[in-house]
Order: C-alpha cells, then structure tokens, then sequence
C-alpha cells in the first residue's frame, strides 16, 4: 500500500519537519508527499558549505543536494524501504521516480525529456543549473531536482518541480504523480492526512533543528 498525503501550503521550517517525521515514523508502507509553499523560501542541501549560499535566509534539508528557491514549485517527499525497492541503486531510484513525474506532466501536455548524461558544473550551488543524468528537461531547462538519504533498510527522496501550474492542475499532477508512483509498486493508493501526533512530533523537530540558526549554519 502506498499513503499519499497532498499537504497544505507550509512554511519551509515545517515542510521539512514533516518530511522529517515521516522518515523517522517509517514503519512498512511506501510513503508519498507532495506539497507547496506558502511564501518564497530558499532551502540547501546538507552538506553545503554557507560562504557558497548568496542569501542569508535559508533552511538547511537532511538530505544532499544543492541549493533550490521554492515559490510556485511543487515538493515532494518519497519514503520507502528494501522491501519494495533497491535502495542503494540511486540512478535507478531517481529515473523510476522522474518517469513517475515525467508521465503526470504528459496529462496536462507538459512533454519533458530525460537527460541521459552527467553535465555537471561542481562549482554551481544552484541545484537548477545542475544537470545530472534522469533529470528532467523542458525546452533546454532543468525542471526537476532531487536529492536522498538512506538510513539502514530505508530511503528519502526529496525532490521539487519547476514547471508554472495552477492551483486545480497542481492538484491534477499530484495525484497522477501518485498513481503512477502506484503502477511502478503494482499496489494500492490510500490517502493520509495528518493527525495531532504527527503536527506535534514535527512540531517538536522544527524547534530542535529546521528553526535553528545552528542547525542551519553548521557548515
């Protein structure tokens, strides 16, 4: 079974505390996030050094990656484990998940194409001026980022799209997104929303880490 939560706009310190708790919370069914923001936000990967970051408002993700400007994208936060995937196959992972993409984008007659090889410019600390190979190219310009974690037996994969939808056809993409997510596992969708525990537990990460100037500048 795969739960898929369609959250509400969030601010970036919350957005990632919740995408926090799902992993830690990870029990045994795939789980699939998609999300949007309610302001312009900035958030960088965890290992970026600040003296590289050209804003000083930021939110540091416990994943890797590069830096990514949220505004009208759409988020997403992907958790699963050994049993229905192969985790530490990671090109694998981001063609299964950008196919996902790539088809939900083809219902609303977005046509993007795969990137098939690495491009990279290591100096750039823009994640969409970064070009790895299974991204996701429209008309010459990177529209999907994502980066991961593994702990153990499990995986996150955050990611967003850059393409300029409105308010119905974001909700048109996502659930397709989550279906097509559903085909590759060959299982069942069922919806999610969150409950007061989960709001408390996110709550309670945002204060420790996402809202921490510590947390945010420990590199």
């Amino acid at each position: 079974m795969l739960l898929w939560i369609s959250d509400i706009p969030r601010n970036a310190v919350m957005n990632m505390s919740l995408d926090e708790m799902l992993f830690n919370s990870y029990k045994n069914e795939p789980i699939l996030r998609t999300y949007c923001w309610d302001n312009k936000y900035t958030t960088i990967g965890y290992f970026q050094k600040i003296k590289d970051i050209k804003t000083n408002i930021f939110v540091r993700r416990f994943t890797g990656g590069l830096m990514v400007n949220h505004y009208n994208d759409i988020s997403y936060s992907f958790i699963i484990s050994s049993k229905f995937w192969d985790i530490y196959d990671q090109n694998l992972t981001y063609r299964h998940i950008h196919f996902a993409i790539k088809k939900a984008l083809e219902a609303l007659n977005i046509n993007s194409i795969f990137l098939d090889k690495n491009v990279n410019d290591y100096s750039n600390c823009y994640c969409l001026d970064t070009f790895c190979q299974n991204d996701l190219i429209l008309n010459d310009r990177k529209i999907v980022g994502s980066c991961l974690r593994r702990s153990g037996r499990k995986l996150i994969v955050q990611g967003s799209i850059h393409v300029n939808l409105n308010k119905d056809n974001k909700k048109s993409f996502s659930k397709k997104f989550a279906e097509n997510i559903n085909n590759i596992l060959k299982d069942v969708i069922k919806v999610y929303d969150f409950n007061i525990y989960d709001l408390n537990y996110a709550n309670i990460i945002a204060k420790k880490k996402y809202s921490n100037k510590n947390w945010n500048s420990k590199f």
